[in-house]
C-alpha cells in the first residue's frame, strides 16, 4: 500500500512545510511528500528538496481564491494507492504512518463532536435546530447546490486540516473541486468568508456539503485515528499566530516538541528556510512562554495595522 502526503503553501508558510517534513523524517515516516508551492524561489525549493523523496511543484493558474481552496487539486496529483492531505501549520509527533489511512471505503477525516459543532454554528442556529447538528437552513442551501441526494449522510461536520482517502475516490475530489468553483467567489476571502452563512468555512464548508448530499461521497471513518495514541498523533496549530511567528496559549504546550524538531534537523545537517526565529529557539523558552499570553493581541494589532496600510504580510 503506497501513500503520498500532499501540502500546499506560499512563502509565508515555508517554515510550516519545513517543520512538517522534519517531523515526518525524524519519526521515520518515509511517505513521499508532494508540495504545491506558490511563489517559491529556487532557494525555497532546494531547502525542501534536501529531504528524501520530496517533490515541489510551483503552482500555476489564474484562480485568485485562497490557497485552502486548492486542496482537491493537489490531492488529485499523486498516483499512489492513497493520498493524504495535511495542513502545513501542523506536525506529527511520533511515527503516525499506520494511522494515516483507513480502509478504501471510507474517508479518514476528523468529525467534530456535537459540542464542538455547536460552537461552530452557534450564531446560525434557529428554533427547531438540533443543538450540535448542522443548521437546517445551511442543509437546505447545500442540498439545493449539490442537487443530488435529499437526505444528509452526515450529521456533524468534518474538519479539513487532515484528509486521507483511496485513489479510487478521485470522483469525490473532483466533485469537491468543481463545487468550490461553483459556489465560492473567485477571490481571496481568506480561510473564512464571513459574508457567506452557508460557506463561511470556504473549502471545509464545501467538503461537508459534498459529504452530506453528493452521490460521489463516501462515509467518514467512525474514529479519527490520529489523536488516540499518546506516542503518535497529529498536532495542528490551528490558530494565529503560527509557531514560527509567535506562540499563543493554545499552541505553547507543544513548544518542546517543536523545538526538538529544529534541533534534530540541525544536528542532521539540514538547512533551515532562513535565520531561526526567536520563537523556535530553546534558549528563549521562558520568553516565548511569556509572549504566548499576548499572541491573540499581536494578531489583532497586525490586522489593524494591515487595514491602515502600515503592515504587510
Amino acid at each position: 500500500m503506497s501513500n503520498t502526503i500532499v501540502l500546499t503553501s506560499d512563502r509565508n508558510y515555508i517554515w510550516g512545510v519545513w517543520l512538517l517534513i522534519v517531523s515526518m523524517r525524524k519519526n521515520s515516516m518515509n511517505e513521499p511528500v508532494l508540495i504545491q508551492g506558490v511563489g517559491y524561489t529556487e532557494s525555497d525549493i532546494a531547502i525542501l528538496k534536501q529531504f528524501a523523496d520530496v517533490t515541489v511543484l510551483n503552482k500555476t493558474g489564474s484562480s485568485s481564491r485562497n490557497l485552502c481552496c486548492s486542496k482537491p487539486d493537489a490531492m488529485l496529483l499523486p498516483d499512489t494507492d492513497y493520498v493524504t492531505w495535511a495542513d502545513c501549520d501542523a506536525i506529527f509527533f511520533g511515527n503516525c504512518s499506520r494511522y494515516l489511512t483507513a480502509d478504501p471505503n471510507h474517508i479518514h477525516v476528523e468529525m467534530r463532536a456535537m459540542k464542538e459543532n455547536a460552537g461552530v454554528f452557534a450564531h446560525i442556529y434557529e428554533a427547531g435546530d438540533t443543538y450540535g447538528g448542522i443548521p437546517a437552513k445551511i442543509l437546505d442551501t447545500w442540498r439545493e447546490d449539490i442537487n443530488e441526494n435529499t437526505e444528509p449522510a452526515i450529521h456533524t461536520c468534518c474538519t479539513s486540516c487532515f484528509i486521507s482517502l483511496h485513489r479510487s475516490h478521485r470522483d469525490l475530489l473532483e466533485k469537491w473541486r468543481d463545487q468550490m468553483q461553483k459556489v465560492l467567489p473567485d477571490d481571496d476571502t481568506g480561510v473564512c468568508n464571513k459574508s457567506s452563512f452557508a460557506y463561511f468555512q470556504t473549502d471545509e464548508s464545501v467538503l461537508n456539503s459534498v459529504l452530506c448530499f453528493s452521490r460521489d461521497a463516501i462515509p467518514p471513518t467512525d474514529n479519527f485515528m490520529l489523536d488516540k495514541d499518546p506516542d503518535a498523533f497529529f498536532i495542528h496549530f490551528a490558530y494565529q499566530p503560527k509557531p514560527w511567528q509567535m506562540w499563543n496559549m493554545y499552541s505553547i504546550k507543544h513548544f518542546d516538541k517543536t523545538i526538538e524538531l529544529v534541533e534534530w534537523a540541525l544536528a542532521q545537517g539540514y538547512k533551515t528556510p532562513g535565520p531561526i526565529p526567536i520563537s523556535l529557539q530553546r534558549k528563549y523558552r521562558t520568553l516565548n512562554h511569556l509572549l504566548a499570553y499576548f499572541g491573540k493581541n499581536w494578531v489583532r494589532a497586525k490586522k489593524v495595522l494591515r487595514r491602515l496600510g502600515a503592515f504587510k504580510q
